[in-house]
């Protein structure tokens, strides 16, 4: 048999390279997690259209043809007034036309997934921001 070279620092290495390893296996969930090109749906670019988002997921939530419909009013006239963006609005119609065409169910999810891809963007954090700063008192 051959000997085997006793060396002090393999045994740190293989724990750096252990240590190394599951570094990267606990980081790869949180980069497809955040990572923005793994989001489904749009940032949203104004508070009307983080509203609207709110009143799709309720309209879809209570399958409520009338809820839907202020939506869809809702949704062309922010467009009208440049405050909806392309993507956004192709996000709103295809929610919009699932539950028309009476899949309430994946129109919820995807009004829920809608909303979830939201966190992280900014735009609640400004629009709870401009609450704050509204409610706050004058000094």
């Amino acid at each position: 048999m051959y000997p085997v070279p006793t060396n002090a620092k393999t045994p740190n290495r293989r724990r750096l390279w252990q240590m190394i390893g599951a570094t990267g296996i606990l980081l790869i969930p949180l980069l497809v997690i955040w990572w923005p090109g793994c989001r489904q749906y749009p940032a949203v670019t104004s508070k009307e259209s983080l509203g609207l988002m709110k009143l799709l997921y309720a309209a879809c939530n209570t399958k409520d043809p009338a809820r839907l419909a202020r939506v869809e009013q809702g949704m062309e006239k922010t467009t009208r007034e440049g405050k909806l963006s392309p993507a956004e609005q192709e996000a709103f119609a295809k929610i919009i036309g699932m539950a028309k065409a009476g899949d309430w169910e994946r129109a919820e999810k995807a009004a829920f997934k809608f909303a979830q891809d939201q966190v992280g963007q900014g735009s609640s954090k400004t629009h709870v921001q401009e609450q704050h700063d509204k409610k706050s008192p004058k000094r």
